[in-house]
């Protein structure tokens, strides 16, 4: 039997009579009536969670109940030219939009309406969709009194597409907002028709407050669609009124539970400490920065690696004494090589995000800044063509950056002079040869301890930042990312994608490998070096 320590806390515990919160009641909340404390007169709330879970919907109900109505007169208030369109599987909201509601007694409500993250269009899709988010935030949002996250309650636990989402958001998230995030399950009225798994949520999200709600709206959707169905086929027959009116019953018995679940929410969110957003967006900030990072030691990393894999290839086709003076030759050219490395500019450019195409493609493109493909199809490195005229790649692979690509003379492996001259004036075929190989093995510790620099550096970034974040971990978002791209890739394959869609994906999920394991042995190297710091 397990112990009291191994049960996960419930949110929702059942609580002593005197203390349950009776400051809205469900008779004001239907005429949209709010009640508040302490003066609060303005609240904003950050509305999140997986593409797919309902988001746009529960906006509307929560604007149906601010202004009073029932499922006879339910409006519909989000905003249609916000929304994508397409498979429930996408976004179907383009970017992050701040509602204001003012409630019957002039309580005003702030949503942030957050577009869906976990996109099947692919990673990048989320990270516009954060940008988005962000930028409305940074705006227009100082503080934030509530982030309410939405689940499907139907399954038995978070899907992998929910766990990354959490995961996303959590990296984003400072430690100092947890009491003020909140769950709602949806398609479901209460925990008693849940068979979630409680262990499924991150550890860090487990004590977060819990509701549940079947939401109305969405229920009379389906009636009106029905009922739509039903007459056109004619004047409707005494069984099918009778269906239609049970149906009416069904959505305003939903709604008088759903009214009873947001008496609990208002008075959460009243209860709560408003939390600036600057850590938020300080804490976006350095996701960027890790990011570069990264995308710079990999860049490192790979050049170094065909670096390494010349030099090894010379000395293993050499054996130690037939080393000639023109072999040496083409190994000091070798590790003379310049290095492709970002450098920061003012203006933005155009640049191709291919792996090792390293093509300043535009350099300070007169377009706005944007990370949307389509958008960058104009620049003129395309010339209205479908690849790019400089490095001859899709114009979908071309992003903006405030950087560009530039050749960096590489110290760590260029010739020690004083060797050079010492090889020259050396008489002894034996000694020459010893100095080429003393020499290029000299190198090859040079380009280790390049590369075990960069991972230093990233280890330290992510360290920083995993002390600020409520995610804890900046691999561990990694991972996230892995384990969506390795579910989408499998669908694609079931579902008969074709070809180039598939490979597409498989090239990302292989940058997306390298990059979690760059990141976690820069975590392990972190972690030893504070362990040897501290012994």
């Amino acid at each position: 039997m397990a112990s009291d320590d191994d049960v996960p806390h419930d949110p929702n515990g059942l609580e002593d009579p005197a203390e349950a919160p009776t400051l809205n009641t469900v008779e004001e909340l239907r005429t949209g009536i709010i009640r508040t404390t302490q003066g609060q007169r303005n609240f904003t709330i950050l509305l999140v969670g997986e593409t797919g879970t309902g988001k746009t919907t529960l906006l509307s109900l929560i604007a149906n109940i601010l202004h009073g109505h029932s499922p006879m007169n339910y409006k519909t208030y989000n905003e249609e030219a916000n929304e994508a369109g397409g498979s429930s599987k996408h976004s179907q909201t383009n970017d992050a939009k701040l509602y204001e509601f003012v409630s019957r007694n002039d309580i005003t409500i702030r949503i942030l309406d957050t577009p869906g993250l976990a996109d099947t269009r692919g990673i990048a899709q989320d990270e516009m969709h954060k940008k988005s988010t962000i930028r409305v935030i940074q705006e227009k949002v100082t503080t934030v009194n509530a982030v309410i996250i939405l689940a499907n309650g139907t399954l038995p636990r978070l899907s992998v597409a929910t766990d990354y989402a959490l995961s996303t958001l959590c990296g984003i998230f400072p430690a100092t907002l947890s009491n003020n995030i909140g769950f709602i399950f949806t398609n479901i009225s209460d925990s008693l028709n849940s068979n979630f798994d409680p262990y499924s949520i991150p550890d860090t999200l487990r004590q977060s407050r819990q509701f549940f709600l079947d939401n109305p709206v969405a229920l009379d959707k389906k009636r009106l669609l029905e009922e739509q169905n039903i007459r056109s086929m004619g004047t409707p027959i005494r069984s099918q009124i009778t269906f239609l009116n049970g149906r009416k019953r069904q959505v305003e018995n939903k709604h008088q539970d759903a009214l009873a679940e947001f008496v609990e929410i208002f008075d959460w969110v009243d209860s709560l400490s408003p939390q600036p957003t600057e850590d938020i967006l300080s804490l976006y900030e350095q996701t960027q920065q890790i990011e570069k990072n990264i995308s710079d030691a990999l860049a490192t990393m790979n050049q170094i690696a065909s670096k390494k894999a010349t030099l090894v290839k010379i000395k293993k086709e050499t054996d130690g004494t037939k080393l000639t003076i023109e072999q040496y030759k083409q190994y000091e050219s070798t590790i003379t090589q310049k290095v492709y490395k970002q450098t920061q500019t003012k203006a933005h450019n155009t640049l191709c995000s291919q792996p090792q195409c390293y093509s300043n493609c535009h350099k300070e493109c007169t377009l706005a800044f944007s990370l949307d493909p389509d958008h960058l199809h104009k620049c003129k490195a395309f010339g209205k063509a479908e690849k790019c005229t400089q490095c001859k790649h899709s114009y979908k692979y071309h992003r903006h950056y405030n950087a560009k690509w530039e050749l960096k003379d590489d110290k760590q492996v260029t010739v020690d002079r004083a060797a050079k001259a010492k090889y020259h004036n050396a008489v002894d075929e034996k000694e020459k040869q010893m100095l080429g190989m003393k020499e290029l093995k000299a190198n090859i510790d040079n380009m280790d301890k390049a590369l075990a620099e960069a991972t230093r550096q990233v280890g330290k970034l992510a360290e920083e930042y995993a002390s600020l974040s409520l995610s804890g971990s900046f691999a561990g978002q990694v991972k996230k990312s892995v384990a969506l791209l390795d579910q989408n890739l499998e669908a694609m394959r079931n579902n008969g994608t074709d070809a180039d869609t598939i490979e597409s994906m498989v090239k990302s999920l292989g940058r997306m490998k390298d990059k979690l394991e760059l990141v976690e042995r820069a975590a392990k190297q972190a972690q030893e070096n504070t362990c040897h710091t501290r012994n």
